[in-house]
């Protein structure tokens, strides 16, 4: 059995442990608090777009390949995830969505990766990337999406890709993240979306086929304007929740310990009477 002095190093450890799990999380609160306001101030704007956006594709005609689509030879998936870890289950959640849509869509698909997890992820399985975003996750600005949102709209535009896939996750609360998969080019509904009775309300001048090719490179950053914060907000909560339980472990973990040594101190001392106890009845019967 371990010694009271052998207990004690360990409570010392998981209380300088627990003290750093306490730091993250209020470091991840006061982030989280602000993450959530961004969120919420800019999904009615993200809302907005994606509806102006299906207004236009349904009062255009023709054959464009932004609206109506083309052969589906390959398709290119872009994962967010956190640059850091310590966030409980919110990358690999997200992680796991993407390799199932790869499954269900082209297992071959070009991959594009924001964020380190991501990162390693697809390398450490040797799936090539074809760009990949670090540095920013957990303060994202709107260039960075407008630097992904214009290199997946000239993936489609080159015709590298033929549909391109947004996949991330969506903020509900801090213990709540949900992977979303959002299809971002073509941008006519996908098989299985019902179609909005009636026609639009809207003309269009120029013609609604020019409004729609300068709207798409807009509604594409914007939409992972959108994901990039959700992405945020529900990092920091993530962290916040997991650190929040991991200090309660170690909480839990000093008082079973502590309860342990206090045992094996009242061990020690019982035995320490005993020898003197049987050391006197020697002496006493010599």
């Amino acid at each position: 059995m371990a010694s009271a002095r052998d207990f004690q190093r360990q409570i010392n450890t998981v209380k300088n442990q627990a003290r750093v799990f306490s730091a993250l999380q209020t470091v991840s609160s006061v982030k989280f608090r602000k993450a959530e306001a961004r969120v919420k101030r800019a999904r009615p704007y993200a809302e907005n777009v994606e509806q102006m956006m299906r207004d236009v594709a349904g009062s255009a005609s023709g054959d464009l390949p932004l609206l109506t689509g083309r052969e589906i030879r390959r398709i290119a998936v872009c994962t967010l995830t956190a640059d850091r870890g310590l966030a409980g289950g919110f990358n690999a959640q997200v992680l796991r969505r993407t390799v199932r849509l790869r499954d269900e869509k082209d297992s071959d698909a070009l991959q594009v990766a924001s964020g380190r997890k991501a990162v390693a992820f697809f390398r450490f399985r040797r799936v090539e990337l074809a760009e990949v975003f670090t540095g920013f996750t957990d303060n994202p600005t709107y260039e960075k999406a407008r630097e992904i949102g214009r290199t997946l709209t000239h993936l489609f535009d080159e015709e590298e890709a033929d549909e391109v896939y947004l996949v991330y996750n969506r903020f509900e609360s801090a213990l709540n993240q949900r992977p979303v998969v959002k299809r971002l080019l073509p941008v006519a509904k996908e098989e299985g979306e019902e179609e909005e009775s009636g026609t639009s309300y809207m003309e269009y001048v120029p013609d609604a086929e020019t409004v729609l090719k300068r709207l798409v490179p807009r509604y594409v950053e914007t939409m992972v304007w959108q994901a990039l914060l959700e992405g945020a907000a529900g990092e920091h909560g993530a962290r916040m929740t997991a650190m929040k339980n991991a200090t309660d472990n170690a909480n839990d973990l000093v008082r079973d310990l502590t309860l342990q040594m206090n045992k094996a101190r009242q061990a020690q001392i019982t035995q320490e009477i005993l020898e003197i106890v049987g050391g006197a009845e020697a002496l006493s019967a010599g």
